[in-house]
């Protein structure tokens, strides 16, 4: 069903399973984090990636729920739970608690929650609540887009195992609430032909629209989207040691559980060491009202102060900006903590770090792209179409048959 403003809300507060879905730049987070703040107490907050669970401020599902790296390959739910149920460590016994005590769960960015790990959700909050009805009776509440990026798969010749595939999926009767407004873009043009991409239909008067987009000899200061992490790290470098001044390093300060560092060290966008010179091209990595920047916006690195890093955004404001701290755990006091300067180098990010981020400009190879969702994704992170610069035309986009038949029954 199409939200009308208020259709969301009132199937959550009716106790449904509500499934909550749309294009980039709907306002999927911005809802779910308004419904979150309403009632904070009301809501377990987890996301299927750790980049994810930190966007929103949670967990991932997998910690979360004690289940750790959930049942293998060949494992059934009865034996994935009785190893479950030998284990002595700390999150696992924690992981079950929260499932009894839970009322309403939140996961976000459900497209990358492969169904398998659904079911056995299912099964074990069933079994740890002593109650048969799908989850335990714990209201579900999911976001997503399962046209952006797909669950990982192992084998590369296997079909993606899509969360609503699954049997937990189906017994749950979500709701599936679409979210149609568009607030990323304001060009109507730029708007529809994203449209089009997420469904892999690039032709006509789209594809005319983005063709011309292709950039020979493109800015190197544009940020540019990769598909790994290799070569992001080998673009930021190179144009780094490009600009002929001495350069600074900011290491993070990190407090807490070992394990916890770790998961921040890896799925913060924000590096542990921050190598920086006067020159430089970078992102801020957080909102900050006080700060005056978003997540996102890009600028020059001006000066560096005994506690501060100045920047000229490219909006042309001189920001000061100050380390700022990540809580493994915003919850738990105890969790560990991640002190940094909120900037990263902007000349390169991968594809799947940039979802969630709004860009003003980038420069794209979605020829590159080799999973379903993924070149969109990468196209609409930037805000507008002059902003939209591509390597090269391509033969065609791909997307998954699953997902795309997925909203046509839904709708």
């Amino acid at each position: 069903m199409i939200d009308d403003g208020t259709t969301f809300e009132r199937l959550v507060e009716a106790g449904d399973n509500v499934c909550l879905t749309g294009p980039g730049g709907t306002g999927k987070s911005f809802r779910t984090r308004k419904l979150i703040a309403s009632d904070p107490d009301c809501f377990a907050v987890t996301a299927s990636t750790g980049i994810a669970a930190i966007n929103v401020g949670g967990l991932t599902l997998h910690r979360w729920s004690g289940m750790m790296l959930g049942p293998q390959n060949g494992e059934s739910d009865e034996e994935c739970l009785a190893h479950l149920m030998h284990d002595k460590r700390f999150s696992v016994r924690a992981g079950f608690d929260r499932i009894r005590n839970c009322r309403t769960l939140v996961i976000d960015e459900v497209s990358m929650l492969n169904g398998r790990t659904l079911d056995f959700l299912d099964f074990l909050c069933r079994r740890l609540r002593a109650e048969n009805r799908p989850f335990g009776g714990i209201q579900m509440i999911v976001t997503g887009d399962f046209l952006q990026l797909p669950p990982v798969k192992k084998d590369p010749s296997a079909p993606y195992d899509w969360a609503f595939q699954s049997r937990a999926w189906t017994e749950a009767d979500f709701k599936v609430v679409h979210l149609t407004k568009i607030h990323r873009q304001n060009d109507v043009h730029f708007i529809g032909a994203l449209s089009d991409f997420r469904f892999g239909c690039v032709e006509g008067a789209n594809a005319r629209l983005l063709r011309a987009r292709v950039a020979r000899f493109p800015d190197a200061n544009l940020t540019r989207l990769f598909t790994h992490n290799a070569q992001v790290d080998k673009w930021n470098h190179y144009r780094l040691d490009a600009i002929e001044s001495e350069p600074r390093f900011f290491d993070a300060e990190l407090n807490g559980p070992e394990a916890q560092q770790q998961f921040l060290i890896d799925n913060l966008l924000t590096p542990q060491r921050l190598e920086l010179k006067r020159g430089a091209r970078v992102m801020f990595t957080v909102n900050s009202a006080e700060g005056g920047y978003v997540n996102g916006q890009t600028g020059t690195v001006l000066d560096f102060g005994c506690d501060s890093i100045s920047v000229e955004s490219d909006c042309g404001r001189d920001l000061t900006v100050e380390p700022f701290t990540w809580s493994y755990d915003s919850r738990d006091p105890r969790s560990a903590t991640f002190t940094q300067f909120p900037l990263r180098l902007s000349y390169a990010v991968t594809i799947h770090k940039a979802q969630g981020l709004t860009l003003d400009s980038a420069y794209i190879d979605v020829r590159a792209a080799r999973e379903p969702g993924q070149a969109y994704v990468a196209l609409s992170r930037v805000r507008a179409l002059d902003g939209l610069h591509l390597k090269d035309w391509f033969a065609g986009v791909f997307v998954s048959r699953a997902a795309v038949d997925f909203y046509r029954i839904a709708s």
